[in-house]
């Protein structure tokens, strides 16, 4: 109950706070397990992403956070499911698994923490792990301007202007490599940057062409 309410007001929030707009949601599988691969831009992705989904949203957050019972509570019904942040167990690992292969939408910030000036950072190989194990569709997603209107260092979020673009869906097989993975994601991401005559945080990069596999469509 507290997450569809919560939902609901992120996308009244993104509509009228943020002015959002929201790219490619179409390109969410509608049934079976994704994994949605985002940039972290600031504290506001976690609210608008799961508003800008057409699914609900799986997050993964720090075991310690239930330390707090309140907090506990709160993100139970959210429905995050408990990780160590800086080395998962197997039993972990196993149930994120379980949670995409059973259908779910799992979120995932494989960058590891909020970017400090905007840019798109390098990701962690630990996506590439998921991406092959897991055995869904991958969906790259870029945050723009969520950095500018609540940066690190501010405590409270202001007013602006927010895009999120949502890929196309990407497999990965057995052939991959974790760090391949990782690494044709983060192209993507920068693919998905604003178009002609629209600010790019991550300057020429950000348009840059994703690179294909071969035997791979573009995305």
């Amino acid at each position: 109950m507290l997450y569809q309410v919560s939902r609901m007001m992120s996308r009244i929030g993104g509509a009228v706070l943020w002015r959002w707009r929201v790219v490619g949601a179409s390109n969410v599988p509608r049934t079976g397990g994704v994994i949605l691969a985002s940039n972290h831009q600031s504290f506001l992705d976690v609210i608008l992403l799961g508003g800008a989904c057409p699914r609900p949203v799986r997050y993964m957050a720090r075991r310690s956070l239930w330390d707090n019972r309140l907090l506990g509570w709160i993100i139970s019904d959210w429905r995050a499911i408990p990780v160590n942040r800086d080395r998962p167990g197997k039993d972990e690992l196993r149930g994120i698994l379980e949670t995409v292969r059973g259908g779910e939408v799992l979120a995932l910030f494989p960058e590891g923490t909020r970017t400090r000036d905007g840019s798109v950072g390098e990701l962690r190989g630990g996506i590439g792990f998921l991406a092959r194990r897991a055995g869904v569709p991958v969906v790259p997603v870029r945050i723009e301007g969520a950095f500018e209107a609540w940066p690190r260092g501010r405590s409270l979020p202001r007013r602006g202007r927010v895009r999120i673009s949502f890929g196309r869906p990407v497999a990965y097989s057995g052939s991959w490599e974790d760090r391949e993975v990782a690494a044709d994601i983060r192209r993507r991401l920068l693919a998905l940057g604003a178009g002609p005559g629209e600010p790019r945080p991550d300057g020429p990069e950000a348009g840059a062409a994703c690179a294909p596999r071969v035997g791979e469509g573009a995305a």
